[in-house]
């Protein structure tokens, strides 16, 4: 993983964490959103997490999605290595920032590279702990 791509994914963790916040279902609960219509069928999202918020990408050129569960970080991210490591996904690197409690999984679509994605699984410490999933996923136009 370049530090281009970490840090542009890193610039859309407080954006997705904001919209997050601001967001909700139509009953003024939060979560429940649903995912933005050309999402892929195929991507793998884990069950056990409500999606927070779930939008077109800014340029147009893909999706950003926002994820809480109350299963811990190492449970979310067995899921995700398993997972994103069959076809037609493949992981293609995972980094640890262990001192923010959070990992970094990047993946793309093996029979096109241009569909690319990176994945950030974090703790979070808020009564109790939940693990924040902050998806963000690149299409071939």
């Amino acid at each position: 993983m370049t530090r281009a791509s970490v840090f542009t994914f890193l610039c859309f963790i407080p954006v997705l964490a904001l919209a997050a916040a601001c967001g909700g279902g139509d009953d003024g609960e939060p979560g429940g959103a649903s995912l933005p219509e050309g999402f892929p069928e195929d991507l793998p999202l884990y069950e056990k997490a409500t999606i927070q918020v779930a939008t077109v990408h800014p340029e147009g050129a893909g999706f950003l999605v926002s994820m809480e569960s109350e299963d811990s970080t190492d449970k979310v991210l067995a899921f995700y290595e398993n997972e994103l490591d069959k076809e037609p996904w493949q992981v293609e690197n995972v980094v640890e920032i262990a001192e923010q409690e959070t990992v970094i999984v990047e993946f793309a679509r093996q029979d096109s590279p241009e569909e690319h994605g990176t994945l950030a699984i974090a703790a979070v410490h808020v009564d109790g702990q939940l693990s924040s999933i902050s998806l963000q996923l690149f299409v071939a136009p």
